[in-house]
């Protein structure tokens, strides 16, 4: 029987990997589109900010990852992450920390392997990728990913609301995206808020999302909370199995780029675009940015360029860079080099833009870090642009 759950998976990945560009298959009427950005440009003279700080300080874990931050109700920034002793450890848990006076609190353990277990009644090998999503009533999504055998390709996703700002959290539920192999889902990137189609339409996100079995492509998730039920719908972005870890740049209700992650031997960063709101995309093409099968994201500027935090090689993680585009993403320039260590990995990186006007990335440092950089835009239009050559390493 597993033998042929695998071929009949096997086929759709084939057919979705060898089909050259997305199709959305989303109801626009049920989601809507992405939500206006609404950006409020440097004021005149206002002061650069750079500040860089660990989250994690003394949690003396030998691995964590994949870190995401929430702006909570009231203006709070909250961090989360994944760590224990390895990767794919069944010790594994997700951690929760807030920014309050100033400092970030000791990482509360939010979900564990034993939580899941006994709420979905079926065993798991360990966690993985958790996101959170602030709900206008004040309650916080969690969306995060159980393996129960195998590696990252047979991945799930699951949810659970907790209403008191992470302290408790509800029975975890298990997303159903696939009527036949529900499994190999992963989310990774930044939650788009959505407009809804009408006043009464009730809240809606896209989530970023990947498949890894067979393949690797990128996916949504287009998620809507009406009177506490959750609608969950999941449509492909892209074939060609070569990119994945979407990281969605709305520009209006209807535009959007998406810069991916690439695992070919192109070694690039590599661009779709949508006209439609989502529900199709342009076949996904190379950027001059390199990408050493490495984690990426973007957020858009004031003035209308990008911003994009990325890993500067073709092999290695150890140099993680910014880069502008003033072009939507067709072509990049260097803005400045964060991280560079031979002996050190950073990766993973989350940027996020609060409502205070700074723009927030936290990226996974030396394995054992949670790492959070601030920055504003007159810090961003004080750095002098290098030009983009092709990484050598």
């Amino acid at each position: 029987m597993m033998a042929v759950m695998v071929l009949l998976a096997g086929a759709v990945v084939w057919k979705e990997c060898g089909e050259r560009g997305g199709h959305g298959f989303i109801r626009a009427e049920v989601f809507g589109g992405f939500e206006e950005p609404k950006i409020t440009p440097p004021r005149k003279g206002e002061a650069p900010v750079f500040q860089e700080e660990i989250i994690n300080k003394n949690q003396n874990l030998p691995f964590v990852h994949v870190c995401s931050i929430v702006e909570l109700a009231g203006g709070d920034l909250g961090a989360l992450w994944y760590g224990g002793p390895y990767e794919y450890c069944h010790e594994n848990r997700i951690y929760f920390s807030t920014l309050k006076d100033g400092a970030w609190t000791a990482p509360l353990v939010i979900m564990t392997p034993e939580k899941v277990e006994r709420d979905l009644g079926r065993p798991i090998r360990c966690l993985g990728n958790p996101l959170l999503i602030q709900s206008s009533d004040g309650s916080l999504r969690l969306l995060f990913v159980t393996i129960a055998m195998g590696r990252w390709s047979g991945a799930q996703i699951n949810t659970c609301l907790s209403k008191d700002r992470g302290r408790n959290w509800s029975r975890v539920e298990r997303l159903t995206l696939s009527p036949l192999c529900n499994f190999s889902e992963l989310v990774r990137n930044r939650p788009i808020p959505l407009t809804p189609p009408s006043a009464r339409g009730g809240e809606g996100w896209c989530v970023p999302l990947y498949q890894e079995l067979i393949g690797k492509f990128p996916e949504l998730l287009w998620l809507k909370q009406v009177d506490g039920r959750l609608i969950a719908e999941k449509s492909r972005m892209a074939g060609g199995c070569a990119t994945l870890q979407p990281s969605l740049i709305p520009i209006n209700k209807e535009s959007a780029v998406a810069l991916l992650r690439d695992w070919t031997q192109a070694k690039r960063v590599f661009m779709s675009r949508t006209k439609d709101g989502g529900q199709t995309w342009s076949r996904p093409v190379p950027t001059n940015l390199p990408n050493p099968d490495a984690g990426i994201s973007g957020l858009l500027l004031s003035d209308g360029r990008l911003i994009l935090a990325f890993n500067d090689s073709i092999i290695l993680r150890e140099k993680l860079s910014l880069a502008l585009s003033d072009d939507l993403g067709a072509s990049w320039k260097n803005l400045f080099l964060l991280e560079h260590d031979a002996d050190a990995v950073s990766s993973y990186p989350f940027m996020k833009r609060t409502s205070d006007g700074l723009i927030r990335m936290v990226y996974t440092h030396e394995g054992d870090d949670i790492k959070m950089l601030t920055i504003n835009e007159s810090w961003i239009a004080a750095q002098p642009e290098g030009k983009l050559e092709p990484s050598v390493r």
